[in-house]
């Protein structure tokens, strides 16, 4: 069985969560005050998060197919499962699309997007095809090449003179709505949300006593560094830029200047892109493989195919960029939330007078986890 430690949960968390997120200004439905927006989705994420450790703690042995199984019966369960896998693998799919349409937009105009997606996919599918031990080595690799580029961005974008902290008044200027709206269901779904994807990975821990306070600080961290960037984008924009802006944070290193020396950093932004989009596609992909596998019991290496030409031909169905992002604010965001909230809760209700066994829930074993 595939085991990886507390050290490379974190750093997978991190690294996860983080993906391409501070590119994009989000929660800027509230205007100045998103990086208020921001805050209190961290604050429902944390509870999110709360929620997921304790069903994690009932069965600290099984992934989330078999947490289905014994909440809600082997039949309801088993079709939530494959739900789920099936929800995990568009999640990816976003991702992917993402990936080409910013690559064309940003770097590669006159390359065709099925070239770039086929690649990133391929890379992501050998990734997927080693492991999830073989991937958090990966992330353990990539965590300082991001780090450093974040840290060097945001010295360079205070040094070269561009943030106004004038930008972010005046706060709650139109009263406490236009944050609730900005952060339900939007911040919740995405970003925070997708901690429920920790579900799929928290049984492979060796170290099964730290998984709750490694998780929390690890998404303390996250929350901290992405509600920083939301506001540094937002005091170099101001609110109405950074609303028309695509990509929010590569038009700010555009306009870094210093000492008419140093200037176009955009290796940097893409460098990060790719980094994040990379670890976001993988880590939904293995965890909708391992879903996938333990509700058919085929090994998950023998899914890595028929699931990568799942997401592969889903990543054509919406005709335009526009599309894209109509189906993912409009139709997926307002989805997401059964998966996210809805079942979890669920879950944690039917469970509450329920003792949990590996044989209840089709898995192997003794005894688990009791409330």
């Amino acid at each position: 069985m595939q085991q990886i430690g507390k050290s490379q949960l974190a750093l997978l968390i991190i690294l996860f969560l983080v993906g391409s997120t501070p590119l994009f200004e989000l929660g800027i439905k509230a205007k100045q005050d998103a990086w208020l927006a921001m805050s209190v989705a961290a604050v429902a994420g944390m509870l999110l998060l709360a929620v997921y450790v304790k069903l994690q703690k009932r069965a600290p042995h099984v992934g989330i197919a078999d947490l289905y199984k014994f909440h809600f019966g082997r039949y309801i369960g088993g079709a939530f499962t494959v739900l789920t896998s099936i929800w995990l693998a568009y999640e990816s799919m976003r991702n992917v699309r993402d990936f080409g349409e910013l690559t064309t937009m940003a770097l590669l105009g006159f390359t065709p997007k099925w070239i770039i997606m086929l690649l990133i996919l391929l890379v992501s599918a050998y990734t997927a095809s080693k492991g999830i031990e073989v991937f958090v080595r990966v992330v353990q690799l990539l965590f300082p090449i991001v780090v450093i580029s974040y840290a060097a961005l945001i010295m360079l974008v205070f040094f070269s003179g561009l943030v106004k902290a004038s930008r972010l008044l005046p706060v709650m200027e139109n009263g406490p709505m236009p944050i609730v709206r900005a952060v339900f269901p939007d911040l919740i779904s995405f970003p925070f949300g997708q901690t429920i994807v920790l579900l799929v990975f928290l049984s492979l821990v060796k170290e099964k006593d730290a998984v709750g306070r490694v998780s929390y600080k690890s998404l303390a961290i996250v929350s901290l560094f992405l509600v920083a960037m939301n506001a540094l984008v937002m005091c170099v924009l101001g609110p109405e830029l950074s609303e028309l802006t695509s990509l929010p944070l590569l038009q700010v290193v555009q306009l870094v200047r210093l000492a008419n020396f140093l200037e176009r950093l955009d290796i940097i932004v893409t460098l990060l892109l790719y980094i994040g989009l990379f670890v976001k596609i993988t880590t939904l992909y293995i965890a909708s493989l391992f879903t996938a596998s333990a509700v058919t019991g085929i090994s998950h290496r023998n899914l890595v195919f028929p699931i990568g030409v799942l997401i592969y031909a889903m990543s054509f169905l919406e005709p335009n960029n526009t599309y894209h992002i109509w189906i993912g604010l409009d139709i997926t965001l307002k989805v997401v939330p059964l998966f996210i909230v809805v079942l979890p809760l669920a879950m944690l209700a039917v469970g509450i007078r329920k003792k949990y066994r590996a044989e209840a829930a089709g898995g192997n074993g003794r005894q688990q986890a009791e409330n």
